[in-house]
């Protein structure tokens, strides 16, 4: 008689259950990484030093970019900003709600240095896999994971970290699958295809590998028979199972009731369209219709910033590694498809990427995108080494210990100038310079007002503050870019206290006129948001500016300076010189030297820090130069009466850029923190004094064409523009008048 079918054989010594022991020992969790990442004993000690240095220099609250908004959207499980990133917003939601300690920025910050040190973990065994060569595996990874860019990124809440890790793990399993045995290929390439669906639920850009990548897994599959129409479905599903994080759109615009969420995501249309980019331009980096894609403008921006993050040493490397790929089989495959990804990414991103090239701020927002071409860039360099090795030890054995070890040292040491070049500016465990200006700009606010933001910095860190620290609760937000969007008031009317969407009215315009039929009675502008509020007696407060095009407000309102804010004051109510200039001189201008650091040598140029800090030095000057305007209508200043108010407009002056003037400790070098016009518009103050003066007590004039003529100095050295305003002409009648103070005249550089 035959055995029953499915019954095991009775086995005295218990053989058949230590089997299964074995099989479920080989199944854990561990087993399973390391035979899908070849872990050696090295690659722990890299992945340590990654993610330690990245928590290390973790930025300790809010940081610039994007990061408010990745925040806000995470803290209340609410939708970023096109298109969306839920993948990020829900790993991040329950991070965050998982860590017992620090503030919700520090939270995200700290999920988001992980994640970079995996990603500059991912890169090191990628080398590895590739070569087999330890150097290879440390000159790619310390390049890539200490360069200026991805470490700066990836200690903060942004969502590059992540691509850079789906990107690298994408770049991964091209060597798996080419070094995998033709019948199990088409198990690598559904587990790809599982990535790219990931990935795609993060940023689209890394769509651009996919594309190559699966191309190319496909047609080896086809060549080889290696691949049924059942796998190939699979392989399909796999792809859109991982697509599911999507649904976090629509459950949190029905149940999480986010104050912060982008879009009205109700309906399969706004989900859509969120999901496409179509506020931004599917196929563009931004929705300023005025700037088109620089092809060669880009390239040349890329080719520089290649060689300033990963140095002449990395591309030398990558392009010997590329130019002698055919004579090593073990690579050739793995390299073409490498520089096949990278061609189409620049390519095509180079094409489409609409930036303004004149502003260095702009050129900071381009940069960021270049990361996900440096990985492959950093790969290849590391095979560059294996290369040069692999030929030397071939001929002569007898060096190869030598060679190896000196390539292993150069490895570190290429790794050790990264850090070393790279690290003060991107430790941002102290940085809490967008926190200080966030809460600046929010202290500035009366009780129960509303603020009208324009621009990203100042609206993702007040409603950063607002919405995620329940700073300063009483003070309702107002993005004035968002209120353009006809999702804005459905999604957001619960938010607020104070803020009046005007005659119920459901979209700002700026220029309702334009608007023909019943679209009309769905639009407002400013001067209708303005009218509401003054009539409701509500504080209302705008900054930094006003939207660009809008000045339907101008005719019945002003803007005065306050703080860091401008008050809507109605034309009735307004204030004369003096009355604005005893509210002035109540004003706090005593920014930290953080916050007024714009010499570059803190915070990179390209830098929103930069920016902000640098607006900080603006801030101060506002109020002098608003009364400076005053009193210049009608040539008021002109008249003898009027002398004290233009002495304290001078004080006013006097005391912001004393207070943003730094002497160093030597005390032979001075530094001005604010732009040179603002030299410029001091010492015209001065000349106004010192010309009413100049024919009544000369003695008292002098002193303040001494002022003047320093101001007037510094600003064209500052500033290096030439004369178009005649004042050397002013200077140089000075100097005939007063021969003392040219003899002694001196910069305030």
């Amino acid at each position: 008689m035959g055995k029953a079918k499915g019954k095991a054989p009775h086995v005295r010594n218990g053989t058949a259950n230590k089997g299964a022991t074995k099989i479920q020992a080989e199944e854990t969790p561990q087993k399973i990484l390391e035979g899908l990442f070849d872990l050696q004993w090295h690659s722990y000690i890299a992945l340590g030093v990654f993610v330690g240095v990245y928590l290390k220099c973790t930025s300790a609250s809010i940081p610039s970019g994007d990061a408010g908004d990745f925040i806000m959207a995470a803290q209340h499980f609410g939708v970023a900003h096109p298109p969306g990133y839920p993948l990020y917003v829900t790993a991040g939601y329950l991070w965050m709600n998982l860590l017992p300690f620090g503030n919700p920025a520090f939270k995200l910050n700290v999920l988001t240095s992980f994640i970079g040190g995996l990603a500059a973990f991912i890169v090191y065994l990628t080398a590895y896999k590739i070569t087999n060569f330890i150097p290879s595996a440390v000159f790619a990874s310390g390049v890539f994971g200490f360069s200026h860019l991805i470490w700066f990124h990836s200690v903060g809440a942004e969502i590059f970290s992540l691509n850079n890790l789906f990107c690298g793990l994408l770049l991964y399993w091209v060597v798996r699958f080419q070094q995998a045995d033709v019948t199990h290929r088409a198990r690598v390439a559904m587990e790809a295809s599982f990535l790219s669906g990931l990935s795609m639920c993060n940023q689209h850009t890394s769509g651009l590998f996919i594309g190559v990548i699966g191309a190319w897994m496909f047609m080896s599959l086809l060549k080889d028979k290696a691949i049924t129409m059942q796998q190939f479905l699979q392989t399909g599903a796999a792809f859109a199972v991982a697509l599911t994080p999507y649904i976090q759109l629509p459950v949190s615009a029905y149940f999480a009731h986010a104050p912060s969420t982008w879009g009205d995501h109700r309906t399969l249309a706004g989900i859509i369209k969120h999901v496409a980019r179509e506020e931004y331009g599917t196929f563009r980096l931004t929705a300023d219709d005025t700037v088109s894609g620089d092809l060669f403008g880009n390239m040349a921006t890329y080719t520089s910033d290649l060689v300033h993050e990963l140095t002449n040493v990395t591309l030398a490397l990558c392009v010997l590694c590329v130019a002698t790929a055919w004579y090593f089989p073990k690579i050739r495959t793995i390299v073409y498809v490498y520089v096949a990804n990278m061609f189409v990414y620049i390519m095509f991103f180079c094409n489409q990427a609409n930036i303004d090239h004149s502003r260095e701020l702009m050129k900071g927002v381009l940069e960021r995108f270049w990361m996900q071409s440096n990985i492959p860039v950093s790969i290849l360099a590391g095979c560059g080494i294996w290369c040069v090795y692999t030929p030397i030890k071939e001929k002569c054995n007898s060096l190869g210990t030598v060679l190896y070890y000196a390539l292993g040292v150069g490895a570190l040491a290429m790794a050790a100038y990264q850090i070393k070049n790279n690290y003060t500016i991107c430790d941002m465990s102290k940085n809490y310079i967008m926190r200080d200006y966030g809460r600046k700009l929010l202290d500035a606010m009366p009780a129960n007002s509303v603020l009208l933001v324009e621009g990203d910095m100042p609206s993702l860190t007040s409603r950063y503050l607002r919405y995620c620290e329940n700073y300063r609760p009483d003070v309702d937000v107002v993005d004035q870019e968002l209120i353009g969007f006809a999702w804005y008031k459905p999604m957001h009317k619960h938010n607020f206290k104070q803020y009046i969407f005007p005659y119920d009215r459901e979209v700002y315009f700026k220029d309702v006129l334009a608007r023909k039929g019943d679209q009309y009675a769905f639009s407002y502008n400013f001067q209708s948001v303005f009218d509401v509020h003054t009539r409701a007696g509500i504080p209302l407060y705008i900054y930094p500016f006003m939207k660009h095009g809008d000045e339907s407000y101008k005719e019945h309102y002003d803007l005065l300076p306050t703080n860091m804010v401008y008050e809507v004051r109605h034309k009735q109510m307004a204030y004369t010189v003096d009355q604005f200039l005893d509210k002035a001189y109540q004003q706090d201008y005593n920014f930290n030297e953080n916050m007024a650091y714009c010499d570059g040598t803190l915070y990179p140029v390209r830098s929103w820090e930069y920016v902000i800090a640098e607006s900080c030095g603006h801030t101060a000057f506002f109020p002098p130069e608003h009364a400076h305007r005053m009193i210049t209508v009608g040539n008021a200043y002109t008249d003898p009466k009027n002398h004290p108010t233009l002495v304290n407009i001078y004080k006013l002056y006097k005391r912001a850029h004393d207070t943003l003037t730094i002497t160093e400790e030597d005390g032979t070098k001075t530094r001005n923190l604010f732009a040179p016009d603002h030299n410029k518009n001091f010492g015209v103050i001065c000349y106004l004094i010192y010309n009413n003066l100049a024919n009544i007590n000369k003695d008292e004039a002098g002193k303040f064409a001494k002022v003047m003529v320093e101001q007037w100095e510094v600003y064209f050295n500052r500033s290096g523009k030439q004369d178009t305003d005649g004042l050397m002409r002013v200077i140089n009648d000075v100097y005939n008048r007063y021969p003392d103070i040219k003899s002694n005249r001196k910069y305030l550089m």
